[in-house]
C-alpha cells in the first residue's frame, strides 16, 4: 500500500490534542511517486460504541474543532451503540436525547444502528431518529409497517472537493435472528443476513469515489466479511460492536478496517487519498480522547446539567470492598433480585452485568443503573432442576461461551476440547448435588425469559418491578454491602 505525507502542520495540531503519532512537528515531508498536488483526500474521524460516555464529549468536542482548523471537510462518523451505559442520558426524561443532542451539537454526519439504539423501545427510537441532525445508516432491516423510522440503508456524500463518499451499514444478528436487545425492542422489524445483504450493495461502488461500511458487527466479523467480498470491494471498513481496540492498520483481503474501542475513550482519524485514476491510499491514527486536557466550554455546560439529577446521586449503600470484576458485580447483582423477589435461586445473563469495577465507599443510585442500564422486569418461574439444566445448556451459545451468573446455587460447565459445551452439572450453594426432580422458585429478567429457548413448563409471572429497581430496594435495606473478593460459584472444566 502506498503511503502519503501528513502535513506538517497537522502533526503540530495533534501534538497540540495531546496525542501520539510517533511523529514530530518538524519532520519533513517523505517524497512518494505521486504528485501530491493532484490527490483530493477524504478525512473521517470515526468512534464506535460510545454508549452515552457524555462525560468525554467536552474534550472530543474540542478534538473535533481542533481537527476541522486542519481538515474543513472532516466527516465525523459512529459505528453504533451511541445509547445505554451512563444513567444521566438513561433516565433522562426523554431517553436517549442527551447522547443525541451532543452528537447534533458536533455535527456529525452519519451513525451507524447498533443493537443498543434500539434500548428506547420502538416509539423513543423513531422519535430520536428524527430529532438527530445526522443519518442513521443500516441496510439490512426492514422497517415496521406504519412507522416512520428516519433510517437509510446508505448514504454518498460529495465534499467540496468533488469528491463522493459512499456510507452503507450493515449490523450483527444473533441466533435468533434479531440483534442482541429484547425482543420486544424490535417488533415489527425483519433483519437480513448482514453477509448476504452486503453483496448485495457492492453495485454502489460506481456511484463514488470511495466505499466505506459503516459496520455493527464486531471486528471478527468484519473480518471474516472482508475475506467474503471480492478483494478490494470495499475501501474502508468502520466498525464497532466488540470494543475492539485497533491501534495500527489491519488490512484484510485489501479492505481497511478500523475500530475504537469504546466509550469514548479513542478515536480513529482516517485519511483517504484518491489519485487522478481512482486509486485510494489510506492511513488511520488512533487518537486517545478521554477526559483529561483541553475542552469546549459550552459542551461541558450542557454535559453538567444533564449530570445535574440529584435522584442519582443518592447513597443506598456502602461497599466495604473495591469490586474488581464482572463477575463479583454479577453477583452482587444477581444476589440482590433473588432477595428482593424471594425466590429460591436467581439468574442473570452476562451481558447483563455492564460493568467491572465498583469502588470500595459509598454507592449511589446511579452507580445500580450503570451495572444494569436496560429496564427489564423480574419473572419469577418454577422450574426443575431438568429445565434449569436446560435453560444453561441453551443460553451457552446465545452468550458467546459465558456462564449465567447466579444465586443460591452453584453450577460446572463441561466443556468439549474446542470450548464448545458438553454438559452442566448443577449443585446446592453448600456443593451438594441438585435435586433435579425438586420443582425451585426462580428469578430472571425478562430479557432471559424472552430469548432463551429451553424446555419448560411454567409461563412465569413479572413482579411489574426492574432488576434495577429491586437492587436499588435490596442495598438500601442491605446498607452494608459485603466483600465479594474471589467470589466463585461456576466451574469451567475442559
Amino acid at each position: 500500500m502506498k503511503r502519503f505525507s501528513i502535513k506538517p502542520k497537522v502533526l503540530c495540531a495533534i501534538v497540540l490534542l495531546g496525542t501520539s503519532f510517533l511523529l514530530g512537528c518538524s519532520i519533513s515531508q517523505k517524497r512518494t511517486s505521486v504528485n501530491l498536488s493532484e490527490l483530493k483526500t477524504i478525512e473521517i474521524l470515526a468512534v464506535n460504541d460510545m454508549h452515552a460516555a457524555l462525560d468525554n464529549f467536552p474534550r472530543f468536542a474540542f478534538m473535533v474543532d481542533s481537527l476541522r482548523s486542519v481538515y474543513p471537510d472532516l466527516l465525523l462518523v459512529s459505528g453504533g451503540d451511541n445509547q445505554t451505559g451512563n444513567p444521566a442520558n438513561d433516565q433522562y426524561p426523554e431517553k436517549g436525547m442527551p447522547i443525541i443532542e451532543l452528537m447534533n451539537a458536533l455535527k456529525f454526519d452519519v451513525s451507524a444502528v447498533g443493537n443498543h439504539e434500539f434500548d428506547s423501545r420502538l416509539v423513543g427510537f423513531e422519535k430520536i431518529t428524527h430529532k438527530a441532525e445526522f443519518d442513521f445508516l443500516s441496510a439490512n432491516i426492514e422497517l415496521p409497517k406504519n412507522t416512520n423510522f428516519q433510517i437509510k440503508p446508505y448514504k454518498i456524500s460529495e465534499i467540496p472537493n468533488g469528491l463522493k463518499i459512499i456510507f452503507v451499514s450493515f449490523m450483527d444478528i444473533n441466533e435468533n435472528g434479531i440483534p442482541d436487545t429484547h425482543p420486544d425492542n424490535v417488533k415489527g422489524f425483519t433483519f437480513e443476513d448482514p453477509f448476504q445483504t452486503a453483496r448485495k450493495y457492492l453495485f454502489l461502488k460506481d456511484s463514488g469515489d470511495v466505499f466505506v461500511m459503516i459496520n455493527h458487527m464486531g471486528f471478527e466479523e468484519d473480518v471474516k466479511l472482508a475475506m467474503q467480498l471480492p478483494a478490494k470491494s470495499v475501501d474502508l471498513i468502520i466498525g464497532g460492536h466488540s470494543h475492539t481496540k485497533v491501534d495500527k492498520e489491519q488490512i484484510h483481503n485489501g479492505i481497511m478496517i478500523t475500530q475504537a474501542e469504546r466509550k469514548l475513550k479513542y478515536a480513529t482519524l482516517i485519511k483517504l487519498a484518491v489519485s487522478p485514476e481512482g486509486k485510494v491510499d489510506r492511513e488511520m491514527h488512533l487518537l486517545t480522547v478521554g477526559k483529561e486536557g483541553s475542552s469546549r466550554a459550552d459542551i461541558q455546560k450542557l454535559v453538567d446539567a444533564y449530570n445535574n439529577n440529584p435522584a442519582l446521586t443518592e447513597t443506598i449503600a456502602v461497599a466495604e470492598d473495591d469490586f474488581s470484576n464482572y463477575e463479583e458485580v454479577g453477583y452482587l447483582m444477581v444476589d440482590a433480585i433473588r432477595v428482593a423477589s424471594g425466590a429460591d435461586l436467581a439468574f442473570i445473563n452476562p451481558g447483563g452485568v455492564r460493568i467491572s469495577k465498583l469502588a470500595k465507599g459509598a454507592v449511589m443510585t446511579k452507580d445500580v443503573y450503570e451495572m444494569d442500564p436496560f429496564g427489564n422486569e423480574i419473572v419469577v418461574f418454577k422450574l426443575s432442576g431438568h429445565e434449569i439444566r436446560n435453560l444453561f445448556l441453551s443460553a451457552f451459545i446465545l452468550d458467546d461461551y459465558l456462564p449465567i451468573y447466579l444465586s443460591g446455587m452453584t453450577s460446572r460447565y463441561l466443556l468439549k476440547p474446542d470450548g464448545s459445551l458438553k454438559d452442566v452439572e448443577l449443585f446446592t450453594s453448600h456443593g451438594k448435588p441438585f435435586d433435579m426432580d425438586k420443582i425451585y422458585s426462580v428469578v430472571m429478567n425478562n430479557y432471559m425469559s424472552s430469548i432463551y429457548k429451553y424446555d419448560h413448563k411454567d409461563s412465569g409471572q413479572g413482579l411489574f418491578r426492574t432488576s434495577a429497581e429491586s437492587t436499588i430496594e435490596y442495598l438500601k435495606e442491605l446498607k452494608n454491602i459485603p466483600s465479594y473478593r474471589g467470589v466463585q460459584r461456576v466451574e469451567m472444566v475442559k
